[in-house]
């Protein structure tokens, strides 16, 4: 059985860190054929028989024996030849490498140096620590994955990688890097460095370069503050980015916008994210959604590139996450990007992230998350209020191609006030019929095509969608609202669910009372007229749900949302 006993020198002392242990009964287990392991963090100096035999001949007789593509792939430029006295010496970065060799070329090098030396030749190994920067700088590590970082990429099983990318795990000292027996072929492995290797630079643009390709954002137009309309409903939120842009990591960190669909949320992540990049250019910006993050991070573990995606996330000025609600149930993905978030601010990072509700409704999170969520700034993004649709409405408009009346811009907003995405689809559809026929846009034009595709997309609402949306908003069940029971806790979502009931479904008030318990329909008749006072005073809720409204009249619109959506 051959052993080949590892032994580094650092400052005088001696360190035995591990054997590696060949087979017995390999094939190259030959008698009177000696291998010798010997690690060094110095260029061996060149005896005398290195210089009777010159570097040229050397090669050519190794490419010979090896076979010229493996020559080429695992030997060219990553390793060095020298002769002392009847040993052939191969300088090599790192033990993984060493190993790797011992494995698979350990009898095509004896068989070089006895062709080179004699009979009685042996091939001997040395891990010559120069060797890294010279293998980094001949191979280029892959900047386009997601097992690639802005330094060196990680060791993972070192029989299915090139020297390249061993040396680089040995560089960053990876607490992953081990050693497997069950390799790839030499070009299969090949093959898979060639697909992902990237040309690497140092500079802050190609390293931004590489971010933006990872996250999606290489072809992205990031919109600005200049395009952004501040109103009532979100001078919070555009302030607080405001700040964070000019002085990332400063204060509000994290800062947390959450609010619903459609209100400009990503606007405000895209906003800081260009304006952070304008005013310092220097600095690592990324801006991905939480899937993106997702998906990258899941690749790392199927790569076993884990390291090298923590020093990619991790090493950032300023992480944008928007949509941070897909992490529900994620949990080996939460904890990674408590991880990520700790790191960044704790290194004077600026983190901001997007959701749809306040931190503490995301139920589906690690407490620590949420926690680190609300240390924060916590600002929240309400829909369009008249005056801010109008002025939004107006900015649309004057970048249209097309010529809107005053009184159209009324009708629209009447019909599509809420959502900044149903204005910015309005305003595309009036377009092209506007140039389709060259008339004006008038009130009476709007009428004709938005209450056209209206009736077109109204859907049908049964009574038991109202109730099912009713009871997972409020947290109650079909039984309670059908009980006689008068509690707050019941009685208020029994009274919303008849109001939305005769709104969207058109039903007999009896037919309604009948399905709520059999109640006669005077009761369905007083829940409305009761609901319709609320929403004229503006009033609360009054009780927890499930969804971020300030106001019933909030929450109707979002409850009516959902069902008309949902509805088939």
């Amino acid at each position: 059985m051959f052993q080949a006993r590892l032994v580094l020198r650092a400052g005088g002392r001696q360190r035995e860190i591990g054997r590696m242990t060949q087979p017995s009964g390999h094939d190259d287990d030959q008698p009177n054929r000696k291998a010798r392991v010997r690690t060094s963090h110095a260029p061996p100096k060149h005896t005398r028989g290195s210089d009777e035999i010159s570097a040229d001949v050397l090669e050519r007789v190794v490419k010979t024996t090896v076979g010229e593509q493996n020559f080429l792939h695992w030997f060219q430029r990553r390793c060095r030849f020298s002769v002392s006295g009847d040993q052939l010496i191969v300088h090599v970065p790192n033990p993984f490498i060493l190993n790797w060799m011992l494995k698979r070329f350990r009898t095509p090098l004896v068989q070089a140096a006895r062709q080179l030396l004699g009979t009685s030749a042996s091939c001997q190994f040395e891990v010559d620590s120069s060797l890294i920067e010279d293998e980094s700088a001949s191979a280029p590590l892959p900047s386009g994955g997601p097992e690639s970082g802005s330094g060196a990429a990680s060791v993972t099983v070192a029989g299915s990688q090139s020297p390249a990318e061993m040396t680089a795990g040995m560089a960053t000292g990876s607490p992953n890097s081990t050693d497997s027996s069950h390799s790839l072929p030499v070009a299969q492995a090949v093959r898979s460095v060639q697909r992902r290797t990237a040309p690497k630079s140092s500079s802050t643009t190609a390293a931004q370069g590489s971010i933006d390709e990872l996250s999606g954002n290489a072809r992205r137009r990031f919109r600005t503050f200049d395009s952004f309309v501040v109103g009532e409903c979100n001078n919070l939120a555009a302030l607080a980015a405001r700040h964070v842009s000019a002085g990332p990591g400063d204060r509000y960190n994290p800062l947390f916008i959450y609010g619903g669909t459609g209100t400009g949320k990503t606007h405000l992540l895209e906003a800081i994210c260009s304006e952070t990049r304008r005013c310092f250019p220097g600095r690592n910006v990324m801006y991905l959604t939480s899937e993106a993050f997702t998906n990258c991070f899941t690749a790392a573990l199927a790569a076993r590139t884990v390291p090298s995606f923590r020093q990619r996330f991790r090493n950032v000025d300023v992480l944008l996450i928007d949509n941070i609600e897909f992490l529900d149930n994620k949990r080996a993905t939460q904890e990674e990007f408590l991880h990520t978030i700790v790191q960044v601010s704790d290194h004077g990072g600026q983190v901001v992230i997007s959701a749809d509700r306040h931190p503490r409704m995301l139920t589906k999170h690690r407490e620590e998350l949420t926690t680190r969520f609300l240390s924060g700034l916590v600002c929240r993004v309400d829909a369009l209020d008249p005056e801010t649709g109008r002025k939004l409405l107006k900015s649309l408009c004057a970048s249209s191609k097309a010529v809107f009346s005053d009184d159209a811009i009324d009708c629209i907003l009447r019909r599509c006030s809420r959502n900044i995405r149903e204005l910015q689809g309005a305003v595309n559809q009036l377009e092209g019929q506007f140039l389709l026929n060259g008339r004006r846009i008038t009130a009476a034009v709007v009428r004709s095509l938005l209450g056209g595709m209206e009736e077109e997309c109204r859907r049908l609402v049964r009574i038991s969608d109202v109730e099912k949306l009713i009871c997972e908003v409020f947290g109650v069940n079909a039984v309670d609202l059908r009980s006689p029971s008068r509690r707050k806790a019941v009685a208020v979502p029994r009274s919303i669910a008849m109001f939305l009931a005769r709104k969207l479904t058109q039903s007999a008030y009896r037919e309604i009372g009948s399905y709520f318990g059999g109640r006669d329909h005077s009761t369905v008749v007083a829940a409305e007229k009761r609901i319709a006072e609320q929403l004229a005073a503006g009033a609360p809720v009054g009780l927890p749900v499930a969804l971020s409204c300030r106001s019933l009249n909030d929450l109707l619109d979002e409850l009516e949302r959902r069902l008309l959506s949902a509805a088939s």
